[in-house]
């Protein structure tokens, strides 16, 4: 992988199930925190909009390319210019632990 092609400064995310006083998971009450800042490659895929309750909806689906690094799945999600994408799949590129492809989604206007 050619490190000049990594010219985005990502920042993945893990999630943190927030508690009550009594350690009880709180509903709706799940925030992020950062788990890694790196550099990638985003290329967008595909776009698609949608008219639904009076609302506009568009999500575009993208390609990240980016170094191995362990333990990145589903439950995540990666930060890039205040933008928010959402892991769909996360695929270790020739199972060689050098180079990850994660395809993630974008709700736009949602």
């Amino acid at each position: 992988m050619r490190a000049g092609r990594l010219r985005h400064k990502i920042t993945i995310q893990t999630i943190v199930n927030a508690t009550d006083g009594f350690g009880q998971p709180i509903e709706n009450g799940n925030s992020y925190i950062d788990y890694k800042t790196v550099w990638a490659r985003i290329t967008p895929i595909s776009g698609r909009e949608s008219f639904l309750s009076n609302a506009d909806f568009s999500k575009t689906t993208h390609k990240i390319k980016m170094r191995y690094i362990p333990n990145i799945n589903a439950s995540m999600r990666i930060v890039w210019q205040g933008r928010n994408f959402n892991i769909i799949n996360v695929r270790n590129i020739e199972e060689m632990d050098k180079e990850l492809e994660i395809l993630v989604w974008e709700q736009n206007n949602g």
